[in-house]
């Protein structure tokens, strides 16, 4: 069955990975000083070497692990709690979910601009707050936009992410067998008891998925840190940018030797995690 499923995916994954894979060794090589614009060059791990040397790309990733990390925890958290207040409506008023399907229409560049929109400094939500004497000057609203704390970025992609987890999510509270609710509530289990034995473990496996690929896609982001991020500190993706376009051609390998280096750590991350998440339901089974 599985050879079957393959090979009926064949005409879509062949050209697919062939694309993948040319890039990935392309970036490798021109990280190595190969087949560079200037001439094909020499290999060499110099260009890796000067990346430990380079405190400004420390604090470039140490924003952009925390910007991906309270992005996608506060999503997955998001999403679970709409997911389980649309699941106990009555089914006449469960069609309003269909409103949270709106953030994941919208590019992820649109709703950076609308965060831009409503929370800048000049936006409408410190205009609103003027014209109602709230405040005595649109200034005096806190600037949460480009300070270098991330936080603007983190709120664009809750955006985004929160109608992504309640997705998967709600999908499987949906396909959820109510009955084993009602057999353990029978058994004299609580509210709280019955949530985290018997509706909270079935969610896990949909938890865990929205929590990897909403990190991975953060922490690798271009279009929002674009927008609401800064130069400096800058994520990782605009200093990959700023390396690549704004400097010589000579320093091209050093953009292809952070992106190397990011694609290996989403890797060793996704590998990583699935794995403490199998430890922890087997943990949790034990228990």
């Amino acid at each position: 069955m599985r050879r079957n499923v393959i090979l009926g995916l064949a005409p879509l994954l062949l050209p697919y990975c062939a694309l993948f894979c040319a890039g990935l060794t392309l970036t490798l090589a021109q990280s190595m000083g190969l087949f560079l614009p200037l001439g094909p060059g020499e290999a060499t791990l110099e260009y890796y070497q000067a990346l430990t040397r380079d405190q400004g790309l420390g604090l470039s990733l140490r924003l952009s692990l925390f910007v991906a990390f309270f992005s996608a925890a506060g999503s997955v958290l998001g999403g679970t709690v709409l997911a389980l207040a649309l699941w106990r409506m009555p089914p006449g008023l469960r069609r309003v979910g269909v409103v949270s399907k709106i953030g994941l229409i919208l590019p992820h560049v649109a709703v950076a601009f609308l965060v831009l929109l409503m929370l800048s400094q000049t936006g409408l939500v410190s205009s609103a707050l003027f014209q109602l004497g709230l405040i005595s000057t649109p200034e005096e609203f806190p600037n949460i936009l480009h300070t270098g704390s991330g936080l603007g970025m983190i709120l664009a992609f809750l955006l985004k992410g929160v109608p992504f987890a309640l997705l998967l999510i709600g999908a499987v509270l949906f396909g959820f067998d109510i009955r084993l609710i009602q057999t353990a509530r029978m058994l004299g289990a609580g509210p709280l008891r019955t949530f985290w034995s018997v509706t909270l473990p079935r969610l896990l496996p949909a938890m865990h998925s929205a929590f990897i690929i909403l990190f991975l896609y953060a922490f690798g982001s271009f279009d929002i840190p674009f927008v609401l991020g800064e130069s400096h500190p800058g994520m990782l993706s605009i200093r990959v940018f700023d390396i690549f376009f704004h400097r010589d051609l000579s320093q091209r390998p050093q953009a292809m030797a952070i992106l190397t280096v990011m694609f290996v750590f989403a890797a060793v991350f996704a590998m990583l995690y699935n794995r403490f998440a199998a430890y922890m339901d087997a943990w949790r089974r034990k228990l």
